[in-house]
């Protein structure tokens, strides 16, 4: 049998090394790539969490709702506030547009889950969800 050279075996042990220092750099790469989008999406199932709990959140909406109707603006307006399980329904009624733009805005900047607004030039169908 004929002997093997050794520089064949040298040249074929370094090209094993390299292509496995290769492949492991192109895998940690990867690897570091894996874990930086599970901290992004870690980071965003907390803030989803925290949006939810807030926006769920019945004694918060409640709150909420009753500080915008407690407003002196709206002391002399005809509010029909109906709260169920799910949802709150409020109806406001006032020939004054300008009452009604600032409801609507204080409405809409809060945190709340509206499932359903009926405008008119009169009055305004709101109802907002609890669960």
């Amino acid at each position: 049998m004929n002997r093997l050279n050794p520089l064949y075996l040298i040249l074929l042990f370094i090209t094993i090394v390299f292509l496995s220092f290769y492949s492991t750099s192109n895998k940690k790469e990867l690897y570091f790539e894996k874990v930086l989008e599970v901290k992004n999406l870690q980071q965003k199932a907390l803030e989803f969490k925290t949006l939810t709990n807030t926006w769920i959140n019945e004694k918060f909406v409640n709150n909420t709702i009753d500080e915008i109707l407690k407003s002196s603006m709206f002391k002399n307006e005809q509010i029909i506030k109906t709260t169920t399980k799910e949802s709150v329904k409020i109806k406001i009624e006032s020939s004054n547009p300008q009452i009604l733009d600032t409801f609507i805005n204080k409405i809409l900047n809060k945190e709340l889950v509206i499932k359903k607004l009926e405008l008119t030039t009169n009055s305004i169908d709101l109802e907002i969800g609890i669960k």
